[in-house]
């Protein structure tokens, strides 16, 4: 028999359900906080969530889910939520999550997921999972992440990049705006991109280079010309601004004709314009976007990649114009060399003549006094002896190695052998003259090449010295030399002595009386260099310019006169320090020049009365002109 409990055990275990019954409450209250924190922090949560129960049903979403894809609770609570999933993309969460090892239950996964108007969107997923013993998922929160505009600006980063690494890998524009466009397509997502320029003066519209998914769309296209009111660019062309238009209606008329022109229907599009300075060439164009609409990233990136575009076209336009100005410079400078290369062979022959007949003729005026005649004939001499110099200076500057007249000249002469020295000996009664001629016409039209050598410089510039001081005789000029010696240098030793002579005598006819030259030959790093300095009028800025162009005078042409060599201003051909340039070039040394004009002598005008002396007598400053011209010779190098 079961003994009832006393009234005291009653009140006792009352008393212990009342404890339970109220720590119950307290925790339900306490859970009923819990959960309502925990929904007011989904509420207020900026990223997309979303719940699911084991049967994968959902259960909330947060506000944050709505403006992000559209979808409401009402619209997805109780259903699987297929709406947002992209259809190829509906097993791949769950793949995902059976393949996390046992004891993980956190999975992140870049996807895709759709908005309720059908747009997709790249998402980051974080889902948290509740699992069974059998690895199954019992329930599972999700949260989203919208990573559409970062992967977007990524891709246009990564994008500009590659455009600006493929500028120097494509020359010809057509080509880089080939591969332009067809980047704009993929980034864009687009049906065509375009490059259209304007012919301003046709006041047409041609595409200059086109990407399309069709082949021959894109071949039509490249052959079409619009006017400027057949196509919309022609609105960006007035107003100067972009435009998106995300939906043509169908009562467009004006544009009908283009559509017909290229061959589908333009539904939507972005133009930007293609600005070069302060006027715009053409319009950069992407149209009919695949996915959804323009927005205003897809056209930050288009006017991004029209400045690269119409720096490119410009770029273009400048090197098709320089091309063309080098070519016609080109063909100048053939038929300039060809003029000099002829005058200096067509000045062989008459100077040759007129020695010989100058010679003839001072035997025949032998009897004469010297002082009726001797004058004339040195004057004439002075200048027959300047054209055969200038004829020199120009055969060393164009280097032909080919002469046309001396092969005339000798065919001639062997044909018509016998004939001349019949001739020639029943007139003077000489003989062997034939030998002769034929050796006249050796010297005259003969070209040695010249033969490299080791050259002591200093025993070289010792020995010119010598050969030109009596030319200079007549000058009150004071040289002074230091002549070091250094190892031997290689060329040739006749363009040497060209450089050296008329670096010498250049100094000696910029040099006042009175004035002083000093001539260095100094070791210096791996070669060795031949210094003229002259304390005479020195250069002005312009001439310093211009010197080593060719045929270019340092004196006002007014006062330009033919003197003696080595006089003061004697004047050149104006070839002489062109010649040694291309020396220069040809067997490897370098020539400079430094000069500091005389702050006597206007920049204007040479007034330098040619004497020191007499220059004191004038108001002013001392003379402090000085013109420095370096030649620098390497030593060749050792094997």
């Amino acid at each position: 028999m079961v003994q009832k409990p006393t009234y005291e055990e009653l009140e006792l275990k009352l008393k212990n359900l009342e404890h339970k019954v109220l720590k119950a409450q307290k925790a339900g209250q306490e859970i009923k906080e819990t959960a309502k924190n925990y929904k007011r922090f989904l509420k207020f949560l900026p990223y997309p969530v979303i719940v699911r129960d084991a049967n994968r049903m959902v259960t909330y979403l947060n506000p944050a889910f709505t403006r992000t894809f559209g979808w409401t609770l009402k619209e997805l609570k109780g259903m699987n939520g297929k709406q947002y999933v992209p259809n190829h993309l509906e097993d791949e969460l769950i793949r995902k999550i059976k393949a996390l090892p046992t004891r993980k239950n956190v999975l992140q996964l870049s996807t895709k997921r759709l908005t309720k108007e059908g747009k997709v969107l790249d998402v980051m997923l974080r889902v948290g999972v509740d699992k069974d013993e059998n690895n199954s998922p019992e329930g599972m929160i999700i949260v989203l992440r919208d990573v559409t505009m970062d992967n977007r600006r990524k891709r246009n980063h990564a994008a500009m990049n590659r455009i600006s690494q493929a500028l120097p890998r494509y020359p010809d524009l057509r080509k880089l705006l080939s591969y332009v466009n067809t980047e704009i397509k993929e980034l864009l997502e687009t049906e065509s991109a375009n490059t259209i320029l304007l012919d301003e003066a046709q006041k047409e519209f041609y595409f200059l280079s086109t990407a399309n998914d069709d082949p021959d769309t894109r071949e039509r296209i490249e052959k079409a010309r619009f006017s400027v009111d057949e196509l919309l660019s022609g609105e960006v062309i007035k107003t100067g601004s972009p435009m998106i238009v995300n939906n043509f209606s169908n009562n467009q008329h004006p544009y009908q004709s283009r559509d017909q022109k290229i061959g589908y229907k333009v539904k939507n599009v972005l133009l930007v314009p293609l600005r070069n300075k302060d006027r715009i060439i053409g319009i950069l164009a992407a149209d009919n976007k695949k996915n959804g609409d323009f927005d205003d990233t897809d056209l930050e990136t288009l006017e991004t990649i029209a400045a690269t575009v119409a720096l490119s076209i410009e770029n273009a336009r400048v090197s098709r114009e320089l091309k063309k100005a080098y070519e016609e410079l080109k063909g100048q400078n053939i038929a300039k060399g060809k003029m000099i290369n002829h005058l200096s062979h067509e000045l062989k022959t008459p100077v040759a003549i007129l020695l010989s007949s100058f010679k003839i003729l001072s035997k025949r005026l032998a009897d004469l006094p010297e002082k009726t005649w001797q004058p004339t004939f040195e004057r004439i001499k002075r200048n027959l002896d300047r054209i055969i110099g200038i004829e020199s200076e120009v055969y060393d500057i164009v280097e032909q190695k080919e002469i046309f007249h001396r092969k005339i000249f000798s065919l001639i002469l062997e044909q018509c052998e016998d004939e001349f020295e019949a001739l020639i000996a029943e007139e003077t009664g000489e003989k062997g003259v034939i030998a002769k001629v034929r050796q006249k016409i050796e010297n005259i039209f003969t070209i040695h090449d010249p033969v490299v050598k080791d050259i002591l410089l200093d025993q070289f510039v010792e020995k010119r010295l010598k050969a030109v001081t009596p030319d200079m005789a007549h000058r009150n000029i004071a040289l002074t030399t230091d002549l070091k010696p250094s190892s031997p240098i290689q060329i040739p030793a006749e363009p040497l002595r060209k450089t050296i002579d008329g670096l010498i005598r250049n100094a000696v006819e910029n040099t006042p009386d009175g004035g002083r030259i000093e001539i260095l030959v100094h070791p210096k790093d791996a070669g060795v260099a031949f210094i003229v300095q002259d304390h005479g009028i020195g250069l002005t800025k312009e001439a310093q310019k211009r010197i080593f162009q060719g045929f270019f005078s340092t004196q006002d042409t007014m006062n330009y006169s033919s003197k003696h060599p080595f006089d003061f201003n004697a004047g050149g051909k104006g070839a002489d320090l062109l010649r040694m340039k291309i020396f220069s070039e040809r067997y490897n040394f370098n020539i400079s020049m430094t000069s500091k004009r005389c702050s006597h002598i206007p920049e204007t005008m040479d007034t330098c009365p040619g004497s020191i002396q007499d220059c004191k007598k004038n108001d002013g400053p001392a003379c402090n002109g000085m013109t420095t011209v370096t030649c620098f010779f390497p030593f060749p190098e050792t094997a």
